[in-house]
């Protein structure tokens, strides 16, 4: 007994979804128009984070003296490195020079050298 024959609406979906789908490579479509535009913003935002992430993991591998063979990861990380203790260092001058003045001037003051 022979398989019922499909009706033409029925082949052409068939042929419709055959050419839809692909047979090599990424099995999605690229996006067209607007979310091809809204792609690329959220594709360029990703890669941002990823490559400051890459930064800060590299950096603290580098801290730990964990050895880097990647010549691009090892300088990322020394810079990274660099750029974070430059920040501390700067919080940290910040904060002794607003204490180091309050106790400046509490000591002037004991001392009656305040000028009126």
């Amino acid at each position: 007994m022979k398989p019922a024959k499909k009706s033409t609406g029925a082949q052409r979906r068939k042929t419709v979804l055959a050419k839809k789908k692909s047979t090599k490579g990424w099995k999605t479509h690229k996006a067209k128009g607007r979310k091809l535009v809204e792609y690329g913003v959220e594709n360029a935002t990703s890669k941002a984070i990823n490559k400051k992430n890459e930064a800060i993991v590299s950096s603290k591998a580098i801290g730990n003296g964990s050895r880097f063979f990647l010549s691009d990861i090892k300088e990322t990380g020394k810079k990274e490195m660099d750029k974070q203790n430059r920040s501390q260092s700067k919080r940290e001058n910040k904060r002794n020079a607003k204490n180091m003045d309050n106790r400046l001037k509490a000591q002037i003051e004991k001392l009656g050298l305040k000028k009126k």
